[in-house]
């Protein structure tokens, strides 16, 4: 799977690549399962809840995502050996998180798919993602010069 990220700090910014200090990684998970990331502590420290059983934790996850800002798409994760995954995307940077339950095609060999992460928002979805930001109050500059001035 090849994840474009992309990000906005403040409503007035445009949308531009993540270029900041992000992390993903991947537990595998039963089919239908509900899982959830419970907080910005556990979404840094790799602990995912069930959602039906919040007794029910995983810390270890079952794979990590690579990362390379300069790329097109700049995670990329190696899903091809198991059937249910549930994904976690962490922007340190920005204080962001997102996670999404995951079926593994049978007969694509990638899946392309883009992530928009909204510093400005508390929380969103979109393409099966959940995005969730625990410090939407904080102040964030813009990532790219508003008005006149140069880029």
């Amino acid at each position: 799977m090849l994840i474009q990220l992309w990000s906005q700090n403040v409503a007035k910014d445009p949308i531009l690549p993540t270029t900041s200090d992000v992390e993903g990684y991947a537990f595998e998970v039963k089919k239908g399962s509900k899982w959830e990331v419970s907080s910005w502590e556990d979404a840094l420290n790799h602990r995912i809840t069930n959602s039906d059983n919040n007794a029910e934790q995983m810390t270890e996850p079952t794979l990590y995502a690579n990362y390379d800002s300069a790329a097109e798409y700049q995670v990329s994760y190696d899903l091809w050996d198991g059937e249910c995954f549930f994904l976690v995307i962490v922007d340190k940077t920005n204080k962001i998180y997102a996670a999404r339950l995951y079926d593994t095609p049978i007969n694509l060999p990638v899946v392309y798919t883009q992530l928009h992460l909204y510093a400005h928002k508390k929380s969103g979805s979109a393409n099966g993602w959940i995005f969730t930001n625990p410090f939407p109050d904080e102040e964030r500059n813009p990532l790219a010069p508003i008005g006149n001035e140069e880029l």
